[in-house]
């Protein structure tokens, strides 16, 4: 049987995280996560919303696309990845042109308006983050780009990959 642990008493217990479970670790992860994302957000000089900002990034880092593969990539039903291009388009961060291989399909393409809010985003919390990373012992930074791959595997995991039973797994060093 699963016992969930209120946030409340994650915060509160303390634990090591050798001394804790995947639940206690789990609440004080996201917690943690939650936080260092409000203060990346604070950095932020544009006005989107986490959504908006990954789909702008898939854009520019993988671009053009089609709103099909946009919605794969963001893991967002169809209507919802066009809702959300239509708002980056509103906002001159994104354009639609036709797609060549497909008359009836459009592509997502990043405007440089677009491309030059994402790297001004980037450098503004690359550098605050960069700043409270260096203030860091070297063990601590090694401890970190350790558990750095563990995240990116993590969130490179499928919402699909639970319910059919397939995991991601990677090698970290160390």
């Amino acid at each position: 049987m699963e016992t969930l642990i209120p946030e409340a008493e994650v915060v509160r217990s303390g634990s090591s995280v050798g001394t804790s479970g995947p639940q206690l670790l789990a609440g004080r992860l996201r917690l943690s996560m939650i936080r260092l994302g409000r203060q990346l957000r604070r950095h932020d000089p544009s006005e989107l919303t986490i959504t908006q900002l990954s789909a702008l990034a898939s854009v520019v880092r993988a671009g053009p696309l089609g709103v099909g593969q946009l919605a794969a990539i963001e893991g967002l039903p169809s209507p919802a990845a066009t809702r959300l291009a239509d708002k980056l388009e509103e906002a001159g961060l994104v354009a639609r042109t036709a797609n060549p291989e497909d008359r009836r399909g459009v592509l997502v393409a990043a405007t440089p308006h677009g491309v030059d809010l994402l790297a001004r985003r980037e450098r503004s919390g690359a550098a605050w983050l960069a700043g409270r990373l260096s203030a860091l012992s070297a063990s601590d930074r090694r401890a970190l780009e350790r558990a750095v791959e563990v995240l990116e595997s993590l969130a490179a995991e499928r919402p699909d990959d639970e319910a059919t039973g397939t995991t991601t797994t990677t090698r970290v060093r160390g």
